[in-house]
């Protein structure tokens, strides 16, 4: 029954760290996820201006805004303003609408009405998520009202496509195999996170050794049954027979307690390494100097060695 129990735990455990990865999905996909939201919120037959996405990678907005235009084109639902409008190019230039908190007056809505024909204007934003992922922030306004029609949002995996569209600098993450690798080799003292860089690799080795010592201590309180026929007394055997069922009552407190630390430890070693991130390859350091210095090691694909760049500030 104990081991249905340990066996159901940890079927449960690799499920939720299927759901937990799986939330992060490709740029493409998330951008026709976006599409596919977008469509079943904003009436049909409305007229619709992507105005703008901001990111820090200009490739990367411009990729996101054209194939959103895509897709919403493509559901046949709506007429999308098409981007090289000079209209709509000046709207882009002269008002940013991807914080909730702008204040537009009458006369800049009429304007935006004039310029952009449009009933529903599209912003978002692309933003650091965590070392591993961007985030994707659609909105889309209504051009009279200014008020949210709907809104969507995304992880985007920053993957060998997401690493071209931001300047080629491509950083992998632990793949599942190598997850499954590290657990394995994490019921030898937390042998694969301590090599995989990951300090939770030691809080493995010293649960491990703390359940050996409990061990050690059930072999210490070892002690020889008493034998009646070498007491002269029945009080002297009586006290020598409670002392000796307190000491196995002992040893075996301390072996299970032992064999709880360490199994506690191996599961908890199988179950880290599906929340440890790949650490950053890029390592900067020179603060003191005119130039940035880059240390980028072997794990990064698309460049390793020394990047030197320098950053001229107005």
């Amino acid at each position: 029954m104990f081991r249905k129990k340990v066996i159901l735990f940890i079927g449960l455990v690799l499920v939720a760290n299927h759901a937990l990865f799986a939330q992060s999905v490709g740029i493409d996909a998330a951008i026709s996820n976006a599409a596919r939201d977008l469509s079943a919120t904003i009436p049909g037959g409305a007229t619709i201006a992507v105005l703008n996405i901001t990111s820090e990678h200009e490739a990367l907005s411009n990729y996101v805004i054209n194939e959103l235009i895509i897709n919403l084109v493509r559901t046949g639902l709506f007429q999308v303003v098409p981007r090289g409008m000079v209209e709509l190019e000046l709207v882009r230039q002269e008002l940013l609408f991807q914080h909730a908190d702008v204040v537009v007056d009458p006369e800049t809505q009429a304007r935006l009405r004039r310029f952009a024909g449009a009933d529903t204007l599209i912003t978002g934003e692309v933003t650091r998520e965590t070392p591993t992922t961007y985030r994707l922030m659609i909105n889309a306004i209504h051009s009279e009202t200014f008020t949210f029609q709907a809104a969507f949002a995304a992880s985007v995996l920053i993957d060998r496509q997401m690493s071209t569209l931001m300047g080629g600098v491509f950083f992998e993450d632990f793949t599942t195999a190598e997850r499954l690798r590290m657990g394995a080799l994490n019921m030898f003292g937390g042998v694969g996170s301590i090599m995989s860089g990951q300090r939770l690799g030691w809080g493995v080795a010293g649960g491990q050794t703390a359940g050996l010592f409990l061990l050690l201590a059930s072999f210490l309180t070892f002690a020889e049954e008493p034998n009646r026929a070498d007491f002269w007394d029945d009080s002297l055997y009586r006290d020598a027979r409670r002392d000796y069922d307190f000491a196995r009552t002992q040893r075996r407190n301390f072996i299970i307690a032992g064999c709880a630390v360490i199994g506690g430890a191996i599961l908890f070693g199988y179950i880290i390494p599906f929340f440890h991130t790949r650490p950053n390859p890029a390592v900067a350091s020179g603060s003191k100097f005119p130039f940035d210095f880059e240390l980028v090691s072997a794990n990064n694909r698309d460049a390793n060695g020394l990047r030197v760049t320098h950053t001229i500030r107005f």
